[in-house]
This record gives C-alpha cells, sequence and structure tokens, in this order.
C-alpha cells in the first residue's frame, strides 16, 4: 500500500483546507501528539469523514460508505461477533477466496492476520467510519451473538464475594449494597445488560420482561404485541443484572421491597431511545419490566398510522377544531398516545400554547410544554390540569382521564375555548361517552364538549418479505360470522415465515380505527342517556366503520390477516 508523505498534504490536495487555514490551525495546536487529524475534526475544520477518506487516500486504502448500504448477514458473520467488536471489522464483500472488509484501522496488521486465520479467506481491509461499521455490526449480528458467552463470564465473576439472603420475611433482607454495586458494575454483567438492551432494539421490542423464578430468570420480549422467551438467566445473575439496570435507571439499589420507576435514555445509532424501567417485589425477586420508546417516533405523522384516508380527513377537521374535546378509546398498548401525538405534531405551531400532563412523558415534542404528574408533590392529572388552565393554553393533552374531578376539569375546559385532548379506556367508541357519564359529567356537558371518539387497536402487519396469497373458506368465514364471502377477501395475505420476521410470519403493526363524529343525533342520544349500544347503531348508520369493519378492509387489501382480526375485535 503506497503511503503518501503526510496527511496534511492530502488535506491540501483534496482542498478541504487553504495552506493558511492549516498553518493557522497548527499555530493553535499544543499537544503535538496529538493526531492532526483528529485535532482538526475536534477543531470542527474539517469532518470525520474527511479524516476517515483522506487517511484512506493517505494509504493507498478504499474508502467505503457502509451507511444505508446493504450488507449480506451471512458475509459479516464470517467473523466472530466478538471480533468483529474488538477489531471494530465487518466483512462486506465475498468473492471466492477474497473477503472485503470494513475497518476502523486498516493498518491493524494483527488484525488483518486474525481475521486470515478465522476465516481462511484473503482480507482486503478497507476503510470506514467507525460509527458506521459499529451501526453494521449491530444489524448484522444484533449484537446478540455472544450472549452465551458473555453470561458464561459473568457467572464467573459472580462467583466473586456477592451474598444476597433472602429470607421469608421482607424485613429480615439483607443486602451487601456496596457488593451489589461493584458487581453490578463488573464488565461481563454491564456486557449482558447491554447485550440484552441492543437485541431488544434489533428486533423491535416495545417491552422487556425479566421474570426471576425458583431457580432460573426468564427473558421475554414483546414484539409487535405478541411476548415471546428470548432468552433464560441463569439464577446467580439475578442479583448483579437487576442492580445493574437500577444503578443505569439511578433507582435505589438497596431498595428491593418496594416498587420503583426509573428512565434511561440510550443513543443507539442512528436513534435515540428511552427506557421506562418498573420494578415489582415478586416471591422470586424483583420482576423488571423496561418499555423501549424510540423518540422518532414522537414524530410520526397521521398517514402514517394507518387510518383510512376519508376517517383521516374526519380526524384531522376535528383536531384543528378550536375548542371541544377529542378522545382516544382502547386498552393498554393499543397507540393511543401516539394517535394524540400524531395530531399534537399536525397542529403544533408557534401560535399555538400546547401544555400536557402525562404520566409519565413517554416521548419529547419540541415546542410543546410538557410535565409528568408527580403524586408525591401533589401533582395529579386533576391539580395538573386546573393549573394548565392558568397558563393561557390553546391546546391541551391529558395523559388519561381516570377519575370523577380529571374528567370533570377537563369538559370545563374544552367548553371554555380550549381543544382537550385524552385517552380513555373504553371497549368502543360509543362507550366512551357512557364512561364519561359514569363518571358523574352531566350528560349535557358531555354532549356539549366532545366533538368526537376515535376508539383503535393495533394489528400485526403480514411480512411484506415472505407474503404468499390466502385463500379464505366460505365455511371458516360463515363459522366465523364475519360477514364477509372468500371473493371478498381475493387480496388477503398470509407470512409463510421467514428470518426477516422471525418465523412468524408478521413484520410491524398498523392501527385499525373507529371513528365517531359527534352530531345533533349523537347529542340528542347522549342528553337521553341511550345506551353505547344506540348510540353505536346511529353512527354506524350514518356511516361510521367500526373497527372490525377496518380491520376486514386490512384483510382484503393484504395488510393483515383473519387471526389478528379476530385477535383484537369482537363482533
Amino acid at each position: 500500500m503506497p503511503t503518501r508523505s503526510t496527511l496534511t498534504s492530502v488535506i491540501l490536495e483534496e482542498g478541504l483546507l487553504s495552506a493558511k487555514e492549516l498553518d493557522a490551525a497548527l499555530a493553535m495546536r499544543t499537544d503535538v501528539n496529538e493526531d492532526i487529524g483528529h485535532f482538526l475534526v475536534r477543531l470542527g475544520m474539517i469532518s470525520e469523514r474527511d479524516r476517515v477518506r483522506c487517511v484512506g487516500i493517505q494509504h493507498g486504502i478504499q474508502f467505503v460508505e457502509l451507511s444505508g448500504r446493504e450488507i449480506d448477514p451471512n458475509v459479516a458473520r464470517l467473523i466472530p461477533h466478538a471480533l468483529a467488536l474488538r477489531c471494530k471489522a465487518i466483512p462486506i464483500e465475498r468473492a471466492e477466496d477474497i473477503l472485503k472488509v470494513a475497518m476502523a484501522n486498516p493498518l491493524d496488521v494483527q488484525a488483518v492476520d486474525e481475521i486470515a486465520r478465522v476465516t481462511g479467506l484473503e482480507p482486503i481491509p478497507l476503510i470506514a467510519l467507525e460509527d458506521e461499521i459499529l451501526e453494521a455490526i449491530f444489524k448484522c449480528f444484533g449484537a446478540a451473538g455472544d450472549v452465551s458467552d458473555i453470561i458464561v463470564e459473568a457467572i464467573r465473576d459472580a462467583d466473586a464475594d456477592v451474598s444476597v439472603r433472602e429470607e421469608e420475611e421482607p424485613e429480615e433482607t439483607e443486602v451487601n449494597v456496596a457488593d451489589l454495586r461493584d458487581l453490578a458494575g463488573g464488565a461481563p454483567v454491564v456486557r449482558l445488560v447491554n447485550a440484552l438492551i441492543a437485541r431488544a432494539i434489533a428486533e423491535g421490542c416495545s417491552d422487556i420482561h425479566i421474570e426471576p423464578e425458583a431457580s432460573r430468570v426468564r427473558v421475554r420480549f414483546r414484539v409487535d404485541g405478541i411476548l415471546h422467551e428470548a432468552m433464560s438467566i441463569p439464577k446467580d445473575l439475578q442479583a448483579p443484572v437487576i442492580s445493574r439496570i437500577k444503578v443505569m435507571a439511578g433507582m435505589d439499589v438497596a431498595e428491593r421491597r418496594a416498587p420503583q420507576d426509573g428512565r434511561i435514555t440510550l443513543i443507539a445509532r442512528p436513534q435515540e431511545y428511552d427506557f421506562r424501567i418498573s420494578t415489582y417485589p415478586a416471591i422470586h425477586g424483583e420482576n423488571v419490566v423496561i418499555r423501549v420508546l424510540e423518540k422518532s417516533a414522537a414524530q410520526i405523522t397521521l398517514d402514517k398510522l394507518g387510518l383510512q384516508p376519508d376517517v383521516a380527513e374526519q380526524f384531522a377537521s376535528m383536531v384543528h377544531a378550536p375548542y371541544g374535546m377529542i378522545l382516544t378509546c382502547g386498552p393498554t398498548g393499543a397507540g393511543k398516545t401516539t394517535t394524540l401525538y400524531a395530531a399534537l405534531n399536525m397542529i403544533n405551531s408557534v401560535e399555538r400554547n400546547i401544555i400536557t400532563i402525562e404520566d409519565p412523558v413517554e416521548y419529547q415534542l419540541p415546542g410543546v410544554i410538557q410535565a409528568n404528574v408527580n403524586r408525591k408533590a401533589g401533582l395529579t392529572f386533576a391539580t395538573g390540569l386546573r393549573t394548565i388552565v392558568r397558563q393561557d393554553p390553546d391546546v391541551i393533552l391529558v395523559g388519561e382521564i381516570r377519575d370523577s374531578e380529571t374528567a370533570q376539569i377537563a369538559v370545563e375546559a374544552a367548553l371554555t375555548g380550549h381543544l382537550v385532548l385524552s385517552t380513555l379506556h373504553a371497549n368502543d367508541s360509543a362507550g366512551a361517552a357512557a364512561r364519561l357519564i359514569d363518571m358523574q359529567v352531566e350528560p349535557f356537558l358531555v354532549a356539549s364538549s366532545v366533538i368526537g371518539l376515535l376508539s383503535q387497536r393495533l394489528v400485526r402487519t403480514v411480512c411484506p418479505k415472505c407474503a404468499a396469497p390466502y385463500v379464505v373458506s366460505d365455511e371458516l368465514l360463515r363459522r366465523l360470522n364475519l360477514g364477509v364471502t372468500s371473493e371478498e377477501l381475493a387480496g388477503a395475505r398470509k407470512g409463510t415465515g421467514c428470518e426477516q420476521c422471525g418465523r412468524t410470519g408478521y413484520k410491524g403493526r398498523t392501527g385499525i380505527y373507529e371513528l365517531l363524529k359527534v352530531d345533533d343525533d349523537i347529542r340528542s342520544a347522549i342528553i337521553s342517556r341511550s345506551s353505547a349500544a344506540a348510540i353505536r347503531q346511529i353512527a354506524v348508520e350514518k356511516g361510521m366503520r367500526t373497527l372490525r369493519q377496518d380491520a376486514l378492509d386490512k384483510v382484503k387489501a393484504g395488510i393483515t390477516t383473519i387471526e389478528e382480526v379476530l385477535r383484537v375485535t369482537t363482533e
């Protein structure tokens, strides 16, 4: 590999800096041992990409862009995961006995020799950005390739001097907190927890469940709304793993008898994630659930949620109303908050003062004033809402209407010139009005304040890679009483199972929706205390598409399956 005299000569030849600029920079350098390239990057005079590219030119090594490049996982895995991380290298292309390897430091002869020995191929080193190499390793290995090795190493480390004794009575439990903190910070446990979180991100997990049992610790991931077992951690590692998570979340390591909540922020390029941690003292130890929140999800728009065009248009017109109340309804995990955030993104502007009270704030929205419920400080949904009304808001988002007091204040706010968005636990949109009346809100106030009720669920979508046409028999449809024929479902598809979807046939989720627009007829029914069924019938006669009908439309379009319709909807 031919080498030019200096990196600075390459920088000048490439036109990144003038000779005058370079001389001025060199005059500022006080540490002559600092690499000139890193020094110029630190000053902001050149980018890291430019530095790496110029190093490649200097040594006659090809520079390769990994960002956006599809790398065959089978090629990448020609070297072990641990070796890839240690050498910051990843194979990107193979041609017979030649293996092209992107490396952060292609001049590391020992690393190149080790790759040759492990693969039995002739490596051709290329130079690439370290961040892009690590991201490629993350995508190809899922950061889980060596979890079993990490566990073995952690067990070996755990044989040190941690003593945790659990008695039948919690008051007699003894915890050596200093030992727990030391072990939680030990390299094997740190790597294990990091690998666990990274694997969850790679699999698109929404929740991580760490569940102590009598003889092991079971780890389950919730992917696309369904829990599946991801791995098993030996019982010996229960205390250090849970302690490590507590340390990361800023929780009390010594407290194991009371539930705790915490939060972690992690940058896993190119995304940023928040993790909400919840512990619960169970009989075999603390149960830990980690909610994975991708911050970019806060920027989602209505057109990405799966609403039918006519429903999206109606909902958007409601969101742009100057005042009134809009409620999203459904069980926990139905995507209600995401829908409301999409609505806020639509109307978020410098002309509007938008304030929220949430439990907790899931995603941070620029330009929006957000607050967490803090019961210890006396800040509940009701007290927070009372204060928000005095903050001159245009739009108010209440995380959830749980009690009569919150419902009353929200309705009053909607009637006094504010747009109020909130969520409510109700089976369907028609039942939401009855739910508010059950919370002691007068029917005429409900009828006057509520302008729209959106009920929703999430269904898994067919994996696009292994999707195949699927014929549903008329006999099955009759038994299921779905009100459609096999001809109407001619466009149905079903995943056959592949590596991309983990052999499930599903990849990702979309929403199904039922939007009830409150008009004069609906208001009359609410004021007369009509049943949810009667209100629903009026809405259907006026053209409301029910949850099941919307789901079946998505089956017809090949987006989801009959099984998913039956799983999340009722007749």
